[in-house]
C-alpha cells in the first residue's frame, strides 16, 4: 500500500481527530492545541510510518490519544465540572462556561450539556464511536475487549445520555 502525501492525510483526518479530541476535553482552545501537536508529531514521524502495519487513521488516533494523555498528566485535568455543579451554586452554565457560550448551534449546545455530565471514560467511548467513527470491532481492538461487550457498553451509555437529556430537559 502506498503512502499518501502528508497534506492529504491532514486534510482527510483533521476533522475526525478534532471531533475525537473535543469530545474528550469539551474545550475548543485545548482541542486545537492538541490536534495541532498531534499533526506536528505525525508529520515528523511520517517518514517512519508503515502502512502495512496499521492504517494511517489508526496511527493518527494513537498519536492523538497519547497527546491527550500527556495533556492530562501535564495539566492534571481529570475533573470535569458538571451542569449540576453550576446549578447548585445558582450559576447558569452560559454564565460560567465559555465553551458552551461560544456554541451557536442549539444541537451542539445540547450535546455539550450531555457530554459534560459523562465521565472522561464515557466521553472517550462516545468519541471513538462518533468522533473517530470506529466500529464496535475496531473499538474492541483498542480496548482489548470484544465487540459484543463494547456494543453493550455503548447501549448502556446511550441510555444514560437519553436519561440525562430527559432529566435536564435538554
Amino acid at each position: 500500500m502506498e503512502k499518501k502525501p502528508f497534506e492529504q492525510v491532514y486534510d482527510e483526518y483533521y476533522e475526525k481527530l478534532y471531533n475525537y479530541v473535543y469530545m474528550r476535553l469539551l474545550n475548543r482552545e485545548s482541542t486545537e492545541d492538541i490536534v495541532a501537536d498531534t499533526f506536528v508529531k505525525a508529520m515528523s514521524a511520517y517518514g517512519r510510518f508503515d502502512p502495512s502495519v496499521a492504517s494511517v487513521y489508526t496511527w493518527l488516533c494513537t498519536i492523538a490519544t497519547n497527546t491527550l494523555y500527556d495533556h492530562f498528566r501535564k495539566n492534571k485535568t481529570g475533573k470535569v465540572v458538571s451542569l449540576e455543579d453550576y446549578l447548585e451554586v445558582g450559576i447558569e452554565p452560559s454564565q460560567m462556561d465559555e465553551q458552551l457560550e461560544k456554541l451557536t448551534d442549539d444541537e451542539a449546545k445540547r450535546a455539550y450539556m450531555i457530554l459534560s455530565e459523562l465521565t472522561p471514560q464515557e466521553r472517550g467511548l462516545i468519541s471513538m464511536r462518533y468522533g473517530m467513527e470506529l466500529s464496535y470491532k475496531q473499538m474492541a481492538g483498542l480496548m482489548s475487549s470484544n465487540d459484543k461487550a463494547v456494543a453493550k457498553k455503548m447501549e448502556r451509555l446511550l441510555d444514560k445520555c437519553k436519561k440525562i437529556a430527559k432529566e435536564k430537559n435538554i
